[in-house]
């Protein structure tokens, strides 16, 4: 038994013409390739651009806040942030006399107003606070929240709220997947399960994200697979496209087979 081909070199650049982006792409290959018995692949060699910002339009740009009895949402304006132009965003989006200020030696963002108010965390927005939200209607599986780059998980309330350590960077690691070469054998906290590598983020923005590391475990079986065209979906931890604006990712898929699985 044997590989008829060991490596396949992708690179979204070459992708087909049905394709959506760099995040979101399929490549066609030049013949069928077959996958016997006992085979499995690593993802090697990835290379990515850290095109997106510490804050995305309908990924991470909202703020949900109850001001006495008065449900609001805030919007973000999407760019890159550092800490006290991030507080003074935060500011204008929120207005209704809310002040922030920011301590850098903690990288920690304090919101405050002269009226008790509550910053909804993630788990209040699952429920659309227990079926007491009277604000705008907004999709309570992905209500496109702040509260990652606030690190706001903890329910809150009172005259002022303090965040965790700001998140400026946007993801801390971003997640391939492929309904192709996944065999469905990963489980995700979302609960999918076509992961088939985890890329975390070593780069700042406007640097290439490399990743090299692989490991002897670090595999998935593709046995008795036939492959033509191959699907790649680059997304963040909450399931939502990432934003690469144009730069290619390029990656290397490596067969082998095992003696023992």
């Amino acid at each position: 038994m044997s590989l008829e081909v060991k490596v396949v070199y992708v690179d979204s650049r070459f992708c087909t013409s049905d394709s959506n982006s760099d995040s979101d792409f399929k490549i066609q290959l030049p013949r069928n390739i077959y996958l016997p018995e006992k085979c499995v692949m690593h993802i090697e060699n990835i290379t990515m651009p850290h095109s997106w910002y510490s804050i995305e339009k309908g990924i991470n740009d909202l703020i949900y806040v109850k001001l006495g009895t008065t449900c609001l949402i805030a919007t973000i304006p999407s760019t890159n942030y550092i800490g006290s132009t991030f507080a003074t965003a935060v500011a204008t989006a929120l207005g209704n006399g809310f002040t922030t200020s920011y301590e850098m030696n903690t990288n920690r963002l304090t919101i405050s107003n002269s009226q008790s108010f509550k910053i909804l965390t993630d788990a209040e927005l699952a429920t659309g606070l227990n079926g007491a939200w009277t604000g705008t209607v907004y999709n309570w599986s992905l209500p496109a929240s702040a509260n990652d780059v606030l690190a706001n998980r903890t329910v809150n309330s009172g005259y002022s709220f303090v965040s965790g350590m700001l998140s400026l960077n946007g993801f801390r690691a971003v997640y391939i997947s492929s309904s192709t070469l996944s065999n469905y054998n990963t489980v995700w906290a979302k609960g999918e399960n076509n992961i088939i590598k985890k890329v975390p983020v070593s780069s700042d923005f406007g640097y290439q994200i490399i990743d090299q590391m692989v490991s002897d475990h670090d595999f998935l079986s593709v046995e008795r697979m036939t492959l033509s065209t191959i699907d790649f979906k680059i997304r963040d931890t909450k399931g939502n496209i990432v934003p690469l604006r144009g730069s290619p990712v390029s990656l290397t898929i490596k067969f082998s087979l095992q003696t023992e699985m």
